[in-house]
């Protein structure tokens, strides 16, 4: 536990760093160490996935695949501002491809929300006062991911790195297509944590193209746990806007709904999410203001705002 939250402070310490540059961007520009510093951990990872890949497989990687591969990590943080008060959220993930082991292992270390519900979350998942604390008392879980393409399955063994250690596996089915400018999919996933129970997650998804930088979707999904006896739903209704090439625009209403037995309405929550690179395809800052209505709250709107930053590492970035 104390080596996942070791790992996890250092690598905010270095997305903290990197932050300079909104606040000063003309200096930042002028003095590379962030640069520096962000070649050397994208170097880092590729070695880390290579090396690992050598000694599972026993062949050796060559300077064509170490270019080609799709191991990286993103580190996303920020805070999320709304009457009078403020927190910070701090989220990663890790992905490590094997191409020698048959092209089908991943090892994905990333941090976990505090449900097992995603369709129950309004804002970010992991917020605490500062990032640091987020980042520190962020759960963090390490997983082999074996994938079979022609079945649409995945299937996830790890550990959540807690105290106790808490192993899970977790089993993802998925199918879709595309026909023309309309595209489908659905997910069917079935988990059970050691502590945490079991459970049980189906999603239904539909997309519309209108034009290359316009699309519309719209989803549902719906999650059981058998721990709380509860069933948890989620609609969302999406269009993306691709500004240019480096900026885009996304309006997303959604609908939450929980019950025992059958779904009660929750709360519904609508926002704007404003994306732009910042320098060249690894540095990415968002805007989200949003307004949300609950149920407890005879759906008065609660504002909120939230500020971040996404950084992208891995040898695919070093372009």
């Amino acid at each position: 536990m104390m080596m996942g939250k070791g790992l996890t402070a250092a690598i905010i310490i270095t997305a903290l760093g990197s932050s300079l540059v909104f606040a000063a961007p003309d200096e930042a520009a002028k003095s590379s160490w962030w640069l520096n510093s962000h070649e050397t951990v994208s170097k880092t990872i590729g070695n880390w996935s290579t090396g690992i890949d050598s000694f599972l497989s026993g062949e050796a990687n060559t300077p064509e695949a170490y270019q080609e591969q799709e191991s990286h990590v993103d580190i996303r943080f920020g805070s999320v501002l709304g009457d009078g008060d403020r927190a910070s959220f701090f989220d990663f993930s890790a992905k490590l491809k094997l191409p020698n082991t048959q092209d089908r292992l991943r090892l994905v270390i990333e941090s976990e929300p505090d449900t097992l519900a995603p369709e129950s979350i309004q804002n970010e998942s992991s917020q605490r006062e500062s990032v640091v604390e987020s980042a520190l008392a962020t759960s963090i879980t390490a997983a082999v991911r074996y994938i079979e393409d022609d079945l649409g399955l995945d299937v996830d063994a790890g550990v959540r790195v807690d105290f106790p250690l808490d192993p899970f596996v977790r089993f993802r089915f998925k199918q879709g297509s595309e026909t023309g400018q309309w595209r489908w999919w659905q997910n069917q996933e079935m988990f059970a944590y050691y502590s945490r129970g079991v459970g049980a997650r189906y999603r239904l998804g539909l997309g519309y193209t209108l034009t290359p930088r316009v699309n519309y979707s719209t989803d549902l999904s719906v999650a059981w746990l058998d721990d709380e006896g509860l069933f948890y739903g989620r609609e969302n209704l999406s269009l993306q806007h691709r500004l240019n090439d480096k900026s885009r625009l996304a309006y997303q209403l959604s609908f939450l709904q929980s019950g025992a037995h059958e779904l009660e309405p929750d709360s519904y929550l609508y926002n704007v999410q404003y994306e732009r690179l910042l320098y060249k395809n690894w540095l990415i800052g968002q805007v989200k203001p949003q307004f949300t209505h609950d149920a407890d709250d005879d759906y008065h709107g609660e504002f909120s705002l939230t500020l971040s930053m996404v950084i992208l590492l891995g040898p695919e970035y070093l372009q």
